[in-house]
């Protein structure tokens, strides 16, 4: 009775074990020579405007890709690109399911997202199933900090660009005293407390600390009179967009000519279009976003043609995504684990950086900081 017992255990062991490994396949077609790549942020909610962004730069890659003759090196040589693109709305609870969707799925690797938190609950699952995520647009030091070998961060984090902000506070706007606005997401969230701990440090005070929820809060009449009460020397938002937009116009509406600073987040179409006047707001983000370097122009026209604006930070970064992917495709990451062996080792050069390199922890390393009035940003997209 118990070998019996014992036998039917291993059998639905094995069967187990057969049967995940079967479901779970590496995203390599070699009858129909393709590769399925998934990608994945939020294409609707409040944050859409990011991640259909984001599947354009990527659906813009691909076809550039497929029309070259595909991969060009490699055991792969000669293989096409297969894109499917996840809707996670923005929500971590959505992309935890889209992330258990797409590892226990016929991909290779997975290209996303762009919010922080989704991004925080999609990666421990990536890891757990043993498949490569290639972060576009999430800034969360804490992404990297889960010490994952299965990660890459093409863009720059929220420490990086919050102790920027408060030595621009300090040294470029002459500033003593700020009043802060922050999302109570852990975009806004790491962003406010690096800032907060630099400042003390350089001794820029902080006369004003409010938080807002996204997408549920509209009018902001009493956060920006108790920050305009105060006098501050600059309002600082560590919002994205849509929130940015519209503290920026209601700053506006009450009269109040402070100068306003935010981080690259807010540079978006919808941005310039809520905010509507642009005097006075400054936006700090990375310095290689010149749109004339060779290495954008094939995203720059094709967007264009396509969208009749330049491509947003989001595309750039779905676009570059794509290209180190195929990179690491050709260096011989031809199945989900030698593709993580040769995720931290890659260089290719992109439409948001010169040259994408990381770091052991899959940190990018980075270009500098550029701090421009929002009106300049807005005329790049134009």
């Amino acid at each position: 009775m118990k070998k019996g017992v014992v036998s039917l255990c291993c059998l639905i062991l094995f069967s187990a074990v057969v049967s995940t490994n079967c479901f779970a396949k590496e995203g390599i077609d070699k009858k129909n020579k393709t590769i399925s790549i998934a990608g994945y942020d939020a294409c609707t909610g409040k944050y859409g405007d990011y991640g259909l962004d984001d599947k354009k730069g990527q659906e813009i890659a691909i076809e550039e890709v497929n029309a070259g003759g595909g991969i060009q090196a490699g055991p792969l040589k000669g293989y096409q690109l297969k894109l499917t693109f996840f809707d996670d709305r923005g929500d971590p609870k959505e992309s935890a399911n889209v992330a258990k969707k797409i590892a226990s799925s016929d991909f290779l690797v997975a290209l996303g997202p762009t919010m922080s938190s989704c991004a925080l609950a999609a990666t421990p699952i990536f890891n757990r199933y043993g498949i490569a995520d290639i972060i576009t647009y999430s800034n969360a030091n804490t992404i990297t900090e889960q010490g994952f070998n299965n990660i890459i961060r093409l863009t720059h984090t929220t420490g990086g660009i919050a102790n920027h902000m408060a030595e621009n506070c300090k040294n470029r706007f002459g500033a003593q005293t700020v009043s802060i606005i922050s999302e109570n997401q852990d975009y806004g969230q790491q962003l406010r407390s690096y800032f907060k701990t630099k400042a003390d440090a350089m001794g820029l005070k902080v006369l004003t600390d409010d938080v807002i929820t996204p997408g549920q809060d509209v009018d902001f009449s009493s956060v920006l009179l108790r920050a305009k009460q105060q006098n501050p020397d600059v309002l600082v938002l560590f919002v994205t967009y849509n929130e940015g937009g519209m503290l920026a116009k209601q700053v506006r509406k009450m009269g109040w000519n402070v100068t306003t600073y935010g981080p690259d987040g807010m540079i978006a179409p919808k941005f310039f279009e809520l905010a509507d006047n642009l005097d006075e707001i400054y936006i700090t983000s990375l310095a290689s976003l010149d749109m004339n370097r060779p290495e954008a122009q094939h995203l720059v026209n094709t967007y264009k043609s396509k969208y009749d604006i330049l491509p947003p930070l989001s595309a750039i970064y779905g676009y570059d995504a794509v290209k180190v992917a195929v990179k690491i495709i050709e260096n011989g990451g031809v199945d989900r684990k030698s593709f993580i062996e040769k995720l931290k080792s890659v260089k290719v050069a992109g439409v948001g950086s010169p040259l994408y390199q990381f770091d052991e922890s899959g940190e990018g390393l980075a270009p500098p900081f550029i701090t421009n009035p929002a009106q300049w940003y807005k005329d790049q997209q134009n």
